[in-house]
């Protein structure tokens, strides 16, 4: 266990002396010198953590302060550019004080252009870290596992005519620390140390200044300091990859690198398996000339190192992208999202990691500012206690010598005037989910201990009222709402035997919400807040019980479209995630329950002040033709398991759990005036599954959903802003795997099932060729039958899943 210990004072002077350093600095002009410019700065904050351990159930909290000072040094000249730093940052956690921690790095960078057609390149640094303990690597010591690294690259970029050529390496070292365990005894890290060496080339022909194609190949060698008991576990390994790929710069503001390959990993220990798979990479940057806006985004594929007992290493493939931007020039906004997968080798462990991030910033003045940072992260492994969600909120007060803004661009926002977007008020309704994931012992009678994931959906009514404020072609506003909803899920055991439920009553929720407005005066928003939510939970075994109804605290997140049916009145489409705080339940409070409530409603929004938008809507002929796109977004499998259970008992649940995907959609779509209908296509990947699992023995099962492939009608209408409002219908294949284990008897079966896809959307245009859409379906499927052959008889699983995913279309 994780004691706690009692909070501290910590860390005044580092507040005082930012705030004197941003007075210092405001107050006198700092002069230049040269070609080298300086920063230094020191940021303070509290952070609330809502599961400092990155835990499936018992989730501990705790509030961390932050101190993270920086700087660096930038030497530029006409053929040269050399840049020192250095960062620290230190924790300290009020309660669990054992997770303190100092981190820090110093390093230096530079390039030297020895011609008009090529440079060297090259840098070093050094540090000291901690792993975090979202990181499946992290070994659950009493303190996190530390260590020290160091590392250098080097290279040369040469260019001949229309040939480009780089070559170069790098070299990282990294040195553990042995930890200390709750037993007393030491868990052996030194073993962990290694040397990581990568070398390679990569060689391009520019045909013209929009293309380049280029082939690239590279070395991977790593080699641990210490030997292992066995020489079948021996991690050293050596490995490459090769590649071809694309460099296109379309326009001035956008630049894209896509690649595919292969990439290979051969361990010198033969009980580690070996990897061969294919590669991809991209890489997209976009930022208008003049704006303070960019966007970029990155798929990678990498093999990394892994503690995973029995793998040699796990497949990393991860999309992410991000948006930074400027709502006025003292004001900026930073959003980030990835999504991740996982493939342990060697062992039959699969992770998926979704992150989720919201960073705002004001400065008081050029050199003193505010911060709030929110960050979500989901990790979804077949390994059902390997499962967490964790929420982290920081507010923080920094200063820097740099300025963060010039005063002539203030003022210039200032004449132009933030306006009043005012009061909104409205009423929602749609679809809530309420999933719970359960731990805690078997039946009495029984040794061992339940894992269980359970969910169910219902409606859900409510109102929402808020205050915004218009910033050019952004809004920023406060929230409120309050829900009342009927979801509820069940366990029950008939006959006799443990009989347990969730039942969701209402909500009150209150939100930061940031949106920007698009062509015809649609508005896409994302939210993020705190909610109190009520709930009824039930837990009856052996003639005693546990009801209890009560409020527990959430945290939130979610996001939107928002469309003007007229110039008062909205219409919008709003999806949220909420994390409940655990509670434990039974007659001797030895189970417990981690619940979770996903909400997607349609509402009308009216706003009394609102003038009309004066920004042109594209065309309903805009929507004509042939279109494609990319689309991710949040699902839920729900599985209505029945079956016999020791005689004379039968089971009656609601299992379930939740989890990201990410597709493609193509189709034909056809205008009639502002009438609607197109076919389309759609195809998407993900790893949704529940885990109903008994240990050491017992019934354990579970099912993943998988890819699907789907086929289905729109039909809608235009309105006046332009915005596409839709209903769709179609059929769905979807894989499938569903485990069944009892005893010596088990039951593998991989099936694809057919179901029928319901569900509407809203799509609004970005540019006359570019849509954003966001869409909600619902999937029934056929009821699959399981017969594990033990003689205990047949078991049902009726399967059905809603998801609510956002895309991005381009209409050729």
């Amino acid at each position: 266990m994780h004691a706690r210990n009692r909070p501290t004072g910590f860390v005044l002077l580092p507040l005082v002396l930012a705030v004197s350093a941003a007075s210092h600095a405001q107050a006198q002009a700092t002069a230049g010198n040269g070609n080298w410019t300086h920063n230094a700065g020191v940021t303070v904050g509290n952070e609330y953590d809502d599961n400092i351990f990155a835990e499936r159930e018992n989730r501990q909290d705790d509030t961390i302060t932050v101190v993270s000072p920086f700087a660096e040094l930038v030497g530029q000249g006409e053929r040269h550019e050399l840049r020192l730093y250095g960062n620290a940052e230190r924790g300290k956690y009020h309660a669990f004080q054992s997770e303190n921690y100092t981190d820090w790095r110093v390093g230096t960078e530079g390039r030297f252009a020895y011609s008009d057609a090529g440079s060297v390149f090259g840098g070093i640094n050094t540090g000291h870290g901690h792993e975090s303990r979202t990181s499946p690597d992290d070994v659950n010591g009493r303190e996190p596992t530390v260590y020290d690294r160091i590392g250098a690259f080097a290279g040369v970029n040469h260019r001949i005519g229309r040939l480009t050529s780089r070559v170069g390496g790098t070299w990282e070292s990294l040195d553990f620390d042995d930890v200390e365990a709750d037993g007393g005894f030491s868990i052996e890290q030194d073993d962990r140390g290694r040397d990581l060496t990568t070398f390679g080339a990569r060689l391009g022909y520019q045909f013209s200044e929009t293309l380049e194609p280029f082939v690239q190949a590279a070395a991977d060698l790593r080699d641990y300091e210490l030997s292992p008991e066995s020489d079948s576990l021996d991690r050293d390994s050596r490995g490459g990859n090769v590649a071809v790929g694309l460099i296109a710069r379309p326009t001035p503001s956008l630049k894209a690198e896509v690649l595919v390959g292969w990439l290979e990993q051969d361990y010198d220990g033969e009980a580690l398996e070996d990897v061969s798979t294919h590669d991809v990479g991209a890489d997209l940057t976009w930022q208008p000339a003049g704006s303070a806006t960019r966007v970029s985004a990155r798929l990678d594929r990498t093999v990394e190192e892994t503690t995973v007992d029995g793998a040699s290493s796990s497949v990393r493939t991860v999309l992410g992208g991000g948006m930074t931007t400027a709502l006025r020039p003292d004001l900026t906004l930073d959003l980030n999202a990835s999504y991740g997968d996982y493939d342990y080798q060697g062992v039959e462990r699969n992770d998926n990691l979704l992150g989720l991030g919201l960073g705002l910033r004001h400065y008081l003045n050029p050199h003193l500012f505010v911060g709030m940072e929110y960050d979500f992260l989901q990790r979804d492994s077949s390994e059902p206690g390997e499962d967490f969600d964790n929420n982290r909120l920081m507010v923080n007060l920094g200063t820097q010598l740099a300025r963060g803004y010039e005063d002539e661009a203030l003022l210039a926002a200032a004449r132009d005037g933030d306006a009043l977007d005012g009061l909104y008020v409205g009423v929602q309704g749609g679809s809530g989910e309420v999933g719970t994931a359960q731990s805690g012992p078997r039946a009495t009678g029984q040794d061992g201990n339940l894992r269980a994931d359970f969910r169910d959906a219902d409606t859900t009514l409510g109102l929402f009222a808020g205050y915004a404020l218009a910033l050019d072609d952004w809004r920023l506003g406060l929230e409120l709402e309050a829900d009342r909803s009927d979801a509820e899920w069940t366990h029950a055991r008939k006959g006799g035997g443990r009989v347990f439920s969730v039942e969701k009553h209402h909500d009150l929720g209150l939100g930061l919400r940031v949106g920007r407005l698009l062509a015809g005066g649609n508005d896409v928003y994302g939210r993020v807040g705190l909610v109190h939510g009520r709930f009824e939970s039930r837990f009856a075994e052996g003639g005693e019980s546990d009801d209890r109804t009560e409020w527990l605290d959430g945290r939130r997140l979610g996001g939107g479209l928002e469309v003007p049916l007229a110039a008062t009145l909205g219409l919008r489409m709003d999806y949220s995630f909420t994390d409940y705080e655990d509670i434990d339940i039974g007659p001797e409070e030895t189970d417990d329950f981690a619940t979770e409530e996903s909400l997607m409603r349609l509402g009308l929004a009216w706003h009394p002040w609102r003038q009309a938008s004066d920004r042109a809507p594209v065309s309903p002929e805009a929507y004509r033709g042939v279109y494609a796109g990319l689309q991710g977004g949040y699902g839920s499998l729900a599985t209505d398991l029945s079956g016999p259970r020791t005689a004379p008992t039968e089971l009656d649940a609601q299992f379930g759990d939740s989890g990201a995907l990410a597709g493609l959609h193509a189709g034909y779509g056809m205008t009639f005036q502002r009438f609607y209908l197109a076919a389309e296509l759609e195809a998407e990947a993900s790893d949704i599954t529940w885990n109903h699992e008994r240990t050491p023995n017992g019934r354990t099962y579970s099912v993943d959903r998988e890819s699907s492939l789907g086929i289905a009608l729109r039909a809608g209408y235009v309105i006046d802003s332009g915005a596409l409002l839709y209903l769709r219908g179609g059929s769905a294949w979807t894989d499938f795997e569903t485990r069944y284990a009892r005893g010596q008897q088990s039951v593998r079966l991989d099936d694809t099932e057919q179901g029928w896809r319901v569900g509407g959307g809203l799509e609004v245009p970005i540019q006359e060729q570019l849509r954003l859409r966001m869409d909600y379906t619902h999937t029934r499927y056929d009821e699959l039958e399981v017969d594990s052959d033990s003689g205990s008889g047949v078991d049902r699983f009726d399967n059905e899943e809603n998801v609510t995913r956002l895309g991005v279309t381009y209409q050729f």
